[in-house]
């Protein structure tokens, strides 16, 4: 998966995050590695903040099954596996 579609990726995950009202601060770090991201084009932050909004999405689904689609957490997962 090219780095252009984790960002598109991570910013799914990030806009799931903010509409279910949780992981505050790692909305706070996923917004600064993607501004970092189009400054310096270096994905590594990418990668590392789709693992762990993958890791809050999947313990979310787990209690709420509906909220979370399976969808988003399967690109997150291709995501992540490609780096």
């Amino acid at each position: 998966m090219s780095d252009e579609k984790m960002e598109k990726v991570l910013i799914d995950a990030k806009d799931k995050l903010t509409q279910l009202g949780i992981e505050e601060q790692l909305v706070s770090e996923i917004e600064w590695c993607l501004g970092s991201y189009a400054h310096d084009h270096n994905p590594d932050g990418l990668y590392e903040k789709g693992a762990a909004a993958q890791d809050a999405l999947e313990k979310f689904k787990k209690d709420n099954p509906r909220k979370v689609s399976k969808k988003l957490i399967d690109d997150l997962t291709k995501a992540v596996k490609a780096k």
